[in-house]
């Protein structure tokens, strides 16, 4: 494609060219100061159309929401008035909040007590109760019991269940700002966590790394310019080009209300060290030929540097957004809106480059042709990789072929699994929820939904015998705890009642539709109908692989226990639904990666034009990523949320370095060469650009590296370490494969 035309009319129309682009970033930049946001909810990992979403969703609707946050207060002692005035102080304080549901401690805990074929529920604490009541009492109750006092009884806990809807969603973090605030106001020193203080403190996590990686990668880029740019007078333009490739896409992004997440926040990151990269590549190609051709009119300069430059970055940013667009095809939210966005600033920061370029280049100072080119010489480094390259041929193939082999072994060995805490910055937060699960022995909560399928009462004998069963079987799993259903409560009045001591005579099916459904909106215990019974459980904030092997284990006991003919286990709660992370992790990289694999082979084939080249040209792109999995087999890193798109985003990049090679080889074996010297001197002058690339990608994502979220800093290391090996393997392995081969 001839782009002269184009130069001219840019260069014609640069000053209006220049306020136009000034007003875009300027509104660019309000757009995203006003209205970028943050957004860790669940939304943004599961579609709408999920099932178990849809089931979640609805659970939530019909028996309260499980967003529950859980305060630990520390305490003297747990059964004295004083103590219970302080919770009685904490209830009223929060309770009048609207969009609370419940709240739940030893101040409202209720007891059942049986009489005249009812079972009554009074109130555990009156001024007139003994505290040896009280303690027998709580004792006869151990699973309620130990969800209200530490067993060192040391520290006594507060429970606070948000309302289930949309208004709540949208404004979670006012909502639990209030409540916390309202918690330390009345209750002093607390330690607070749950489902809703850990999706904040995500929140702030994602404001807080965007902030310093943004200002990292601004500082890092500036010492990069000046290293690795010929002149210090090409820095305004390479950085103008990366302020208009930032400011349009995030404030398209924020116009359109997409905000923030946990995988999305990288892409100012991202932008900006592509945006270099490209800039880099054009500027040094036109300080070249203006040395070259002093005498050449400032105007031809420019468009045969841009003419020059436009095949190989063409190409180059096709194979990189194709990794970014083929996380499209995931069916996580959160990569979607990555993979999109990715996409479209990478696009702008293409087109970006050659409109700042051009008019940049038509006001650079005539004393910046004096600059050098390279900061260090790398030419001694290139003379030996080509003689590895032609000397120690079967050496080099040998020890590619090795690190594909081993990197098809490791792939065998990763393992899926996405630790949530992981997911979250060092901080109080992360302390108070390790110390509540030390201490309670869990902070989420799961809800086992026992249902008679033949539509008749759950609570006859022989389905209530059932029940009790199994409930007994959950004691064996260590990573459950405390279990509360309707069976606590009939246990507690056969160890205090002597009617109930005699069960075997009691209709407890038409004691139970006598009583009122228990007075404790924190639990569920039954539905209307008496078709559905719930245990509801504790557990600990566990890695995906934890969570489904419990959700296997509790199916495998309930079908030991009933007949799956007549009834049916239904699991509730946002452990059940984020289990299915795993499953969305594979589905992320094998069709990401499958598209990304494809789409980069056909344009490497277009480009190329021989198959026999184009194949050869593709398996160096692989060695990296074997590469990859070989350090995260030895290392026991796991595929999980933060790094499931390393493999199609870094397929996209490692064919950037092979196409500024290719590109060179071709026009060489046009001009006669030999293979051997054609690939020998397009190393030697596409290395300085390959070089210079790598170092911006891979100080770009070190910066990455440095988050204080384990999953994120991981995946920035990954990335740096992958582009490095991609840059040796386009530079070692594939001029070897083409010497042999080609």
């Amino acid at each position: 494609m001839n782009i002269r035309p184009i130069i001219d009319l840019i260069l014609r129309y640069r000053i209006s060219i220049l306020i136009v682009l000034g007003i875009i970033v300027v509104f660019g930049l309000g757009q995203t100061a006003r209205k970028l946001t943050i957004n860790n909810a669940l939304t943004i990992w599961f579609l709408d159309n999920n099932p178990q979403y849809q089931e979640y969703l609805q659970f939530q609707k019909e028996q309260g929401s499980d967003q529950i946050i859980v305060a630990m207060i520390p305490i003297d002692s747990a059964l004295s008035d004083a103590h219970f005035q302080k919770l009685r102080t904490l209830h009223n304080a929060v309770d009048t909040f609207d969009f609370i549901h419940s709240t739940f401690s030893l101040a409202n805990l209720k007891y059942p007590l049986y009489t005249k074929q009812q079972i009554l529920f009074r109130d555990f604490y009156t001024p007139e109760r003994s505290l040896v009541w009280m303690q027998e009492t709580l004792k006869d109750l151990p699973s309620i019991r130990d969800q209200l006092i530490s067993s060192d009884q040391h520290f006594t806990f507060f429970y606070i269940q948000l309302e289930a809807n949309d208004i709540i969603e949208a404004n979670r973090r006012i909502y639990v700002s209030q409540v916390v605030e309202r918690i330390k106001n009345t209750a002093g020193v607390v330690h607070i966590t749950g489902p809703p203080i850990i999706n904040e403190a995500y929140s702030v996590t994602i404001y807080e790394e965007s902030t310093f990686f943004a200002a990292a990668t601004v500082i890092v880029i500036i010492l990069l310019l000046i290293f690795l740019l010929p002149h210090w007078n090409y820095l305004p333009i390479a950085f103008a080009t990366v302020i208009v490739t930032i400011s349009i896409t995030l404030g398209l992004m924020t116009s359109m209300g997409y905000a923030f997440n946990l995988i999305s926040m990288l892409i100012p990151t991202i932008l900006m060290v592509y945006a270099i990269s490209d800039s880099i590549h054009i500027i040094n190609i036109f300080h070249v030929h203006r040395k070259a051709h002093p005498e050449q009119d400032r105007k031809e300069q420019i468009k045969h540097a841009l003419q020059q430059s436009l095949k190989p970055c063409f190409y180059t940013t096709l194979t990189t957004i194709v990794g970014y667009l083929a996380l499209s095809l995931s069916p996580l939210p959160a990569f979607k809106v990555t993979g999109w966005f990715t996409f479209l600033g990478i696009s702008i920061a293409f087109f970006a480059a050659y409109v700042v370029t051009a008019i940049g280049f038509y006001y650079i100072p005539e004393e910046s042709i004096n600059g050098k080119i390279k900061k260090i010489n790398i030419g001694a480094m290139v003379r030996r990789i080509n003689f590895w390259t032609t000397e120690r041929n079967a050496s080099v193939l040998f020890l590619g072929s090795l690190i594909f082999v081993l990197g098809i072994i490791a792939l065998t060995r990763l393992e899926v699994n996405t630790n949530s805490l992981h997911l979250l910055g060092e901080g109080k937060v992360r302390e108070d929820i390790q110390l509540i699960e030390k201490t309670l022995q869990g902070s989420a909560r799961l809800q086992l939904n026992v249902i008679n399928r033949n539509e008749s009462s759950i609570l006859d004998k022989t389905s209530l015998e059932k029940i009790e069963a199994y409930q007994d079987s959950l004691s064996n799993i260590p990573l459950l705890a405390h279990p509360v259903s309707i069976i606590n409560f009939k246990s507690f009045l056969e160890k205090r009642m002597p009617a109930f001591s005699r069960f075997n005579r009691i209709n407890f099916e038409e004691v139970l539709k006598n009583s009122k459904n228990p007075e404790t909106p924190f639990f569920s215990f039954y539905d209307q109908e008496q078709e559905s019974l719930a245990i509801n459980i504790n557990i600990k904030e566990l890695e995906t692989q934890q969570l489904e092997s419990l959700l296997r284990q509790l199916r495998n006991k309930f079908a030991q226990v009933f007949d799956p003919t007549q009834y049916e286990l239904k699991i509730h709660g946002f452990p059940a639904v984020y289990a299915q992370l795993n499953q969305f992790i594979m589905q992320t990289q094998f069709r990401s990666f499958g598209a990304a694999f494809l789409v980069a082979f056909l344009i490497l084939f277009y480009f190329i034009g021989d198959l026999r080249t184009s194949i050869l040209a593709l398996l160096p792109n692989l060695l990296p990523l074997s590469l990859a999995a070989i350090v995260m087999a030895l290392f026991g890193i796991h595929l999980e949320a933060g790094n499931a798109m390393l493999a199609p985003i870094m397929l996209g990049v490692a064919m950037d370095d092979t196409i500024h090679l290719m590109n060179k080889y071709r026009i060489n074996r046009t001009a006669g060469m030999t293979v051997e010297k054609s690939i020998n001197l397009a190393l030697e002058y596409t290395g300085g650009a390959l070089f210079s690339t790598t170092i911006a990608l891979v100080c770009g994502f070190l910066i990455v590296g440095l988050s204080g979220v384990i999953s994120v800093a991981t995946f920035g290391l990954l990335c740096a370490f992958t582009i490095l090996a991609a840059l040796f393997s386009d530079i070692i392995v594939l001029p070897a494969l083409i010497k042999r081969f080609a």
